[in-house]
């Protein structure tokens, strides 16, 4: 470079990269130019800008204009597929609605009735969903923390999803109770739905065996809570992706691929961690974790 910049005359302009004595990478931007003299050779001169702080925030900003846009692209799905996917359980409602008032068999109409309710409920978690997501990005999902009984609790949910078991999949529900009482202060509501929404997805996808979940005490200052089951499972290079928005693996399958990544909001909120572990064909164990805040009864 010195020696072109000699022959020509031509100022030179670059960009480098060096390893600094901590062993850290830096980025300058080198200008050389002639400093000319009448009675000697002429010297050179040249100037480095460290801009490795600008080359992050560069790199930064075009990371973050890809999330964005992926993002968007993702949101513009979800909404086309909304009208679909309220329309469903809508559709069903009212279908059997009307149906029912005309149905005279008891055994039909208990049959009827269940395909309403199991609608009800998926177009109320459409909704919810829906609501919470405007609520994330408003700033504005809302936590109010109390005392909490985890046995009392993980018991109720026990007996809940035991009667969302479609009666032609033999898949046992069972709360882990590690003993002990627990009472930990925390967001009620926001802790329940967390572990509805994981209890819900395992019994989507479990057709058969088990669905076993609770909650222990690790010693290091958190409380571990965990939903099990024995169903498809996930693909290794999938797995993180299922807390990403409006990802769903499974296209088949309803819902609006909101609720794990706003589980996963609701936990960093709280504190803690979330995460899977799971083995395609053998199930999956979705986890969290929160701070182990006991109180005395």
């Amino acid at each position: 470079d010195d020696l072109e910049l000699l022959r020509t005359g031509q100022r030179l302009e670059m960009v480098e990269e060096y390893t600094a004595a901590s062993g850290e990478t830096r980025v300058v931007t080198t200008s050389k130019a002639l400093v000319p003299s009448e009675d000697r050779l002429p010297l050179i001169i040249g100037i480095s800008w460290d801009i490795t702080e600008q080359k992050n925030a560069e790199r930064e900003l075009i990371a973050a204009r890809i999330k964005a846009e992926e993002s968007d692209r993702l949101k513009s799905a979800f909404l086309a597929n909304m009208s679909h996917e309220i329309r469903t359980p809508l559709n069903a409602i009212v279908g059997f609605s009307s149906v029912l008032a005309d149905t005279e068999g008891d055994e039909e109409r208990r049959q009827y009735i269940t395909i309403i309710e199991n609608n009800n409920e998926l177009l109320l978690q459409l909704i919810n969903d829906i609501l919470d997501l405007s609520k994330i990005e408003a700033g504005t999902l809302e936590f109010t923390e109390s005392d909490v009984d985890l046995k009392e609790m993980f018991f109720r949910i026990e007996q809940s999803m035991k009667l969302r078991i479609p009666e032609d999949h033999p898949v046992e529900v069972a709360f882990e109770d590690p003993g002990g009482d627990y009472l930990i202060h925390t967001d009620p509501n926001r802790l329940m739905q967390v572990v509805t929404n994981f209890m819900t997805n395992a019994i989507k996808f479990t057709s058969e065996g088990s669905i076993r979940f609770g909650y222990r005490n690790r010693n290091d200052g958190e409380l571990y809570f965990y939903v099990s089951d024995t169903g498809c499972g996930i693909p290794a290079g999938k797995q993180q992706e299922v807390f990403g928005r409006f990802v769903k693996l499974n296209t088949f399958a309803q819902g609006t691929g909101l609720g794990l990544s706003i589980c996963e909001t609701i936990v960093s909120k709280l504190g803690g961690r979330i995460g899977v572990a799971s083995e395609e064909g053998k199930g999956s164990t979705f986890w969290f974790t929160l701070p182990w805040r006991p109180v005395t009864p």
